[in-house]
């Protein structure tokens, strides 16, 4: 009667183990597949049409520059329209651009009170950032 426990005790640790193994297992395949996800956004991102890969410093340090102006301009627009009682983006007229788009060339595409869609340029007109909302 005794040895029954002590033939049940390797059992029950081994079905512990494996259930530790496959809750490891579990969270690795979730990890695998958002690192997929995220090069795969990547890949996309690098091959938009309109955005010109970087060829030197000066390129990069343009697209992060423009970058940051996009970000912040889009979080202009999004906290403006989060104060507004009517809930709608500001006109032309009613927001100057954030500091990092003091030095960039931003087109606008859409610019109404429910969207907004602009470009951050360089000099030729060739797009380094983009934003648009909602």
């Amino acid at each position: 009667m005794r040895r029954w426990p002590v033939l049940l005790l390797p059992l029950l640790l081994s079905a512990c183990q494996d259930r530790e193994a496959r809750a490891q297992n579990a969270e690795l395949a979730r990890r695998v597949a958002a690192l997929e996800s995220e090069v795969q956004s990547l890949k996309k991102e690098q091959a938009a049409p309109g955005l010109t890969p970087p060829a030197d410093a000066a390129a990069v340090t343009a697209r992060a520059a423009a970058r940051n102006c996009a970000t912040q301009l889009a979080r202009t627009l999004e906290d403006y329209r989060r104060g507004s009682l009517e809930k709608r983006y500001p006109a032309a007229g009613d927001i100057a651009l954030p500091p990092p788009c003091q030095n960039q060339k931003v087109r606008w595409q859409t610019r109404t009170a429910q969207a907004y869609a602009f470009s951050v340029v360089d000099d030729a007109g060739a797009v380094l950032a983009e934003g648009q909302g909602p």
